[in-house]
């Protein structure tokens, strides 16, 4: 979607918000996160995955809450652009940063934790049981860019290529010696290890670096009363164990 398409998208969702106070369907523009499988899975004309199936629950569970450009691939760093400008309306399951709390509210409670873990080339037999010994090593680790513990990690002192948001590119530059590690959420690398056949060529180093809490996103230029119609909606979904079941059925690589 180009500049002047997502700026057609804002205008006829800025007429749409305000409508939701009175009944009627709220229309919220979002963006599907590139290269991060199951969260988002491109399949061409259409998407699939946890946020996919989350958005498609809210809609069920509130039918005034519509989503339009779930199938619409790009970056983070896109998609924030986009929640700053109010291009984007919501951006589902992003971890909490300091740059999304300047231009987003965060609803309901988290979707889900996510355990952060690195992997390494097949034949390197490295074991990494926490941050701190990931530092000692002083490796180059890869990772996608405009990740939210992109920054996190440099803050730790450690070199990190943050380049592509292309998620198989980067675990084949540590194949190929680039870099000795690719730091990931534990659920997108064993998806796209298992789904790429890279089994023999990569592995996930034994040891969960990092535990943290993932939320919905709704940009600062939403209307207050359409805010709390997705924070009520997402907590309902938290209360019926949906939010789990969807987590769980991806997670088990369906």
């Amino acid at each position: 979607m180009n500049i002047p398409g997502l700026l057609l998208l804002t205008a006829a969702a800025l007429t749409a918000w305000p409508a939701c106070a009175r009944d009627q369907v709220s229309n919220l523009p979002v963006l599907a996160q590139e290269s991060l499988p199951p969260k988002w899975i491109n399949r061409g004309d259409h998407s699939e995955g946890v946020c996919p199936d989350i958005l498609q629950a809210i809609e069920k569970a509130e039918p005034r809450l519509h989503f339009t450009g779930q199938h619409e691939f790009r970056s983070i760093p896109v998609i924030e652009q986009g929640l700053e400008s109010g291009n984007v309306a919501c951006a589902c399951a992003l971890l909490d940063t300091q740059r999304r709390r300047d231009i987003a509210t965060i609803v309901g409670k988290p979707l889900y934790m996510v355990r952060h873990r690195v992997a390494a080339a097949a034949n390197d037999r490295v074991k990494v049981d926490s941050l701190e010994e990931l530092v000692k090593l002083k490796p180059l680790v890869n990772t996608s860019r405009g990740a939210g513990y992109s920054d996190q990690l440099r803050a730790l002192g450690l070199k990190v290529d943050d380049s592509t948001s292309d998620n198989v590119i980067n675990l084949k530059k540590i194949i190929a010696g680039h870099g000795r590690f690719f730091y990931m959420n534990e659920l997108s690398l064993n998806w796209i290890v298992r789904e790429n056949g890279l089994g023999d060529q990569v592995r996930l180093v034994p040891g969960v670096l990092k535990e943290e809490p993932i939320y919905f996103w709704v940009s600062k230029k939403v209307p207050p009363a359409t805010v709390h119609l997705l924070d009520q909606t997402l907590l309902k979904l938290r209360a019926t164990g949906e939010l789990n079941r969807i987590y769980e059925r991806w997670s088990s690589g369906r």
